[in-house]
């Protein structure tokens, strides 16, 4: 590399004595910078401590300070009784960093295919702090949960447990807590299963990760929602796949546009019974046809059943796996919505003829999830507590939603309208044209309203513009001082 025998007669650097960084740190970042940018060719003499601490007007033992640190880490070189200079042997730079102290854009280093093909998650519904507030969706109603009972419940698991436990546990998970997993869908959801087939995961987006990484060849094609949970095209697109979206309506995923378009699709990844965002329930008839499907194609099908123990009225619907005869549909569960987000406890069901293949997958892996917080969660639902939160909490969400309803009618009525909520913890409202959702989203934060933009979960083209409301984690008169706020800025959007 070309060296300069010049001198710099000024570093033209400029401080901030207002700035919290200290000064000689500026001093030492300003001359790095100019040094990388090439705006400081190698071996150019640099001015004295004594004249730079007098331009900048500063004391010289904070200049010296900077020189130091600049010297030690090969930016500059001191010779005893000389000058100081820029480093003569740096790296090479390119040619327009020596023209220019404006960064070099750079492509980066190369990735696989898969994670190229990874885009920013939606915005969704902006978090405005870290405490639950209308209508943020997918939080739940964390004021109810018997926290002090829970605190208890692991203190007793941490007192009790055994060196196993200690030692990281089955890699599968927590075998008390796999048969209590089994127990309760098995009575709750309509799963036909043996623990042996329950799958211990740190959450859904694990057991997504797990399950299409063993399903899936490079390019294979997935049926996705649309709209959709973006989590689950992101998995698709990890493991190497590629998201077909599949259009649902009210009877949920359309299983015939979905033929239309992978007829071959490895994989369908559903949710029948509380579709997320629209809240639609799959029919008889389509989920019949979707199983039928799968066992022609010899496909997967991953069923999302995140929130359908929430069903307001009525017992909860029967799981798409409890259909399933040829073992195509793999069963996907999380504690997340029916406890809390920090928990990060799921577990996946496998179809009979995939165990071996899943626990071979396992044998390597350490545990998913912390095995004292399994124990845990083990006796929570051994002794009846999760089944008597979930009654307590379907009675809240009932209430919650109905207040939701009942506000969005007597606040926002013509603007929006509501779809059915009779499952969950979030409802879906159609907004009338000619607004725009992401409009009417980035304005509702900034007067301190969460709600999400139904535009953000459409993969491909959007057919409905649309807003999304939690209600699970907001009691209801802060549902209605939401929506109160909420129309104001509908009202101040229609008047633009």
């Amino acid at each position: 590399m070309k060296t300069s025998t010049g001198v710099a007669s000024s570093l033209l650097l400029r401080l901030d004595s207002r700035s919290p960084t200290p000064l000689h740190e500026q001093i030492f970042e300003g001359i790095r910078a100019r040094i990388l940018a090439g705006a400081l060719a190698p071996g150019l003499r640099i001015p004295s401590s004594r004249q730079f601490a007098s331009e900048l007007d500063v004391a010289r033992s904070t200049v010296l300070q900077a020189l130091e640190a600049l010297t030690a880490e090969g930016y500059l070189v001191t010779r005893a009784g000389s000058c100081t200079r820029v480093a003569p042997e740096l790296p090479n730079l390119p040619e327009d960093r020596s023209r220019s102290a404006a960064p070099r854009s750079s492509r980066g280093p190369r990735l696989a295919a898969s994670a190229r093909a990874l885009k920013p998650a939606p915005v969704g519904a902006p978090r405005l702090g870290s405490a639950p507030r209308a209508f943020r969706p997918g939080v739940p109603a964390l004021d109810l949960f018997p926290t002090a009972l829970w605190a208890r419940t692991v203190a007793r698991a941490h007192a009790r447990a055994s060196t196993g436990l200690l030692d990281g546990g089955d890699p599968s998970g927590h075998a008390p807590l796999r048969e209590a997993i089994a127990t309760h869908v098995s009575s709750s959801r309509g799963v036909r299963c043996v623990p042996e087939q329950v799958f211990v995961t740190a959450g859904t987006q694990q057991a997504f990760d797990e399950i299409l990484r063993l399903a899936l060849d490079l390019g294979d094609s997935v049926w996705v929602e649309d709209p959709g949970y973006p989590g689950a095209r992101r998995a698709v697109l990890a493991a190497g796949g590629r998201p077909v979206p599949v259009p649902v309506d009210a009877e949920g995923l359309d299983v015939g546009a979905g033929i239309a378009r992978a007829p071959r699709a490895r994989v369908a990844l559903v949710a029948p019974s509380h579709q997320y965002p629209l809240g639609a329930t799959l029919s008889l008839a389509r989920r019949m046809a979707l199983l039928q499907w799968a066992e022609r194609a010899r496909s997967l099908i991953i069923e999302d059943d995140y929130d359908s123990e929430f069903r307001h009225r009525g017992r909860p619907l029967t799981a798409l796996q409890g259909l399933d005869d040829a073992g195509c549909v793999v069963y996907v569960g999380t504690f997340s919505k029916s406890m809390f987000p920090g928990l990060r406890l799921g577990f996946f069901i496998a179809p009979p003829s995939l165990v071996d293949v899943f626990s071979a997958a396992r044998a390597a892996a350490s545990a998913p999830a912390s095995t004292l917080e399994q124990a845990a969660l083990a006796v929570f639902l051994a002794e009846g507590h999760f089944a008597r939160h979930l009654r307590r909490m379907r009675a809240a969400y009932r209430e919650r939603g109905e207040a939701l309803l009942e506000a969005l009618r007597a606040d926002c009525s013509g603007v929006l309208t509501p779809r059915p909520c009779d499952t969950g913890m979030q409802v879906c409202a159609s907004l009338a044209a000619p607004l725009s959702d992401l409009l009417v989203r980035d304005e509702a934060a900034r007067k301190g309203v969460e709600v999400a933009a139904l535009s953000d979960y459409f993969l491909g083209r959007r057919r409905e513009s649309g807003l999304v409301f939690g209600f699970g984690g907001v009691r209801p008169d802060a549902l209605r001082a939401g929506t109160r706020t909420l129309a104001r800025v509908l009202d101040a959007a229609h008047r633009r």
